[in-house]
């Protein structure tokens, strides 16, 4: 069972140092790796027998993205967005077709390390990152506030 695993985290960690997804530049003074964010989340659900990774969603992150941005400018922190749109709303909107979709939200943390953290600590957050059926995923930051979303497509 270990070996799997091991294999597994390699091959996470091999992917994470590739351009693709990339590092996303969030101002000139921060910055993030997505892929790294994802080999992170995969490391968490791997632990907990989880085998598949998370693939990332050019259609999540933007997702992702646009609620970050609107949460940080507004001073918000909520899952409802702009305009009262619910997260199946922002992410039919970004082009993405689900069957489910989370949402995980935070504010504060310094890096993504810290987030995960607290989202690990948190039984509903928690729940939606080690949620099997979800298998795509999108996660962003503006400013103090980060905003993760899962999803299965349709």
């Amino acid at each position: 069972m270990l070996r799997p695993i091991l294999t597994l985290l390699t091959a996470l960690a091999l992917a994470a140092c590739s351009s693709a997804p990339g590092t996303t530049r969030l101002s000139p003074s921060e910055s993030f790796s997505i892929a790294s964010a994802g080999t992170q989340l995969s490391v968490e659900r791997a632990q907990t027998g989880i085998v598949r990774p998370l693939a990332h969603s050019s259609a999540l992150q933007a997702a992702a993205a646009d609620h970050a941005e609107y949460l940080s400018r507004t001073g918000g922190f909520s899952h409802d967005g702009q305009g009262g749109s619910t997260l199946q709303d922002r992410v039919r909107r970004a082009g993405y077709s689900a069957c489910l979709a989370a949402e995980n939200i935070a504010r504060g943390q310094p890096d993504m390390r810290g987030v995960l953290t607290d989202w690990m600590a948190s039984s509903g957050h928690r729940d939606n990152i080690l949620n099997v059926r979800l298998t795509d995923y999108g996660i962003a930051r503006a400013g103090s506030v980060w905003v993760l979303v899962l999803a299965q497509p349709c």
